[in-house]
């Protein structure tokens, strides 16, 4: 019995790991909530071309987010396409910017956010 426990443990554990399901963005609009340290939706998908991105900070800390392109080469500075400007507790900003089918990396570029999880992507088709 306490081995089928611990299997089961293991089960639910893989079974949660990796990125959520993709949510399609409505109206070339991707719409992002900012908090610590999360980006949601998580993992977002969009048609290349133009888009506009609308980020509200629901935390308490200030934050931003940063569309980046994702180095082949791990040494390699990633580029910024887009950012959107600081937010505070409660703003909002709104920017549009273009883009090519790829994956892109979500970011929120203040202090060390992304190291604890202020991330997400953007996969492009």
């Amino acid at each position: 019995m306490l081995r089928a426990v611990g299997i089961l443990a293991v089960v639910v554990a893989v079974a949660g790991c990796g990125d959520p399901a993709p949510v399609p963005v409505q109206n070339r609009t991707i719409g992002l909530k900012l908090d610590e340290y999360r980006i949601v939706p998580k993992v977002v998908t969009a048609p290349a071309g133009s888009l506009r991105l609308i980020a509200r900070n629901n935390g308490i800390l200030t934050h931003n987010v940063a569309v980046e392109t994702i180095p082949s080469d791990p040494d390699a500075q990633p580029e910024v396409i887009a950012r959107t400007a600081t937010l505070h507790p409660g703003e909002r900003d709104e920017i549009t910017f273009t883009v090519q089918p790829g994956t892109y990396r979500l970011v929120c570029t203040l202090a060390n956010h992304d190291d604890l999880g202020q991330t997400g992507k953007l996969i492009v088709k």
